[in-house]
């Protein structure tokens, strides 16, 4: 998965690899989301730093003997927990939405690599050797595996 700073900082640069990978540009909309996670974020931190500046100023009207402001303070932070829910819930879902959207964006290419439209526009840099030939069909390794019993699909996939 791509790092959510790099791409805040070259927003431009994914969408041009996107590009030489025929994927459409994204980095808009991951900025935008993100900036709105990070906003709400913001919004629980200061409402958690609210709530618990509250609470000593509750415990230093109790001290006081100053009911009425201890009261005023406790209904203040009482709704700020319920409105902590909600912005905690908000970030989790936006959290969520933003870390799909990355783990579906595919491998930035390095420049060295060239572009096109699928394996065959690969360049062959160096060849060692010469692949063999054979005067069969060579079989897959699955094939051989289960032809000697080595592998068993059948339960490999009721153990996952």
């Amino acid at each position: 998965m791509l790092d959510i700073r790099w791409i805040r900082e070259n927003p431009g640069a994914l969408d041009a690899t996107l590009a030489r990978r025929n994927a459409e540009p994204i980095a808009d909309k991951i900025v935008a989301l993100d900036a709105k996670r990070r906003a709400a974020l913001t919004k629980l931190q200061d409402a958690q730093e609210r709530r618990n500046a509250a609470s000593k100023e509750i415990g230093k009207a109790m001290g006081a003997k100053d009911m009425a402001l201890a009261e005023t303070l406790k209904s203040e932070v009482a709704s700020l927990k319920d409105s902590m829910t909600a912005l905690e819930a908000e970030e989790k879902k936006l959290g969520t939405e933003l870390d799909g959207i990355l783990a579906t964006i595919p491998n930035v290419p390095l420049s060295q690599v060239p572009t096109g439209e699928d394996e065959n526009d690969n360049v062959e840099i160096r060849r060692v050797g010469e692949p063999r030939q054979f005067d069969f069909a060579p079989k897959e390794h699955f094939e051989l595996g289960e032809k000697l019993g080595l592998m068993d699909f059948d339960a490999a996939a009721k153990m996952s």
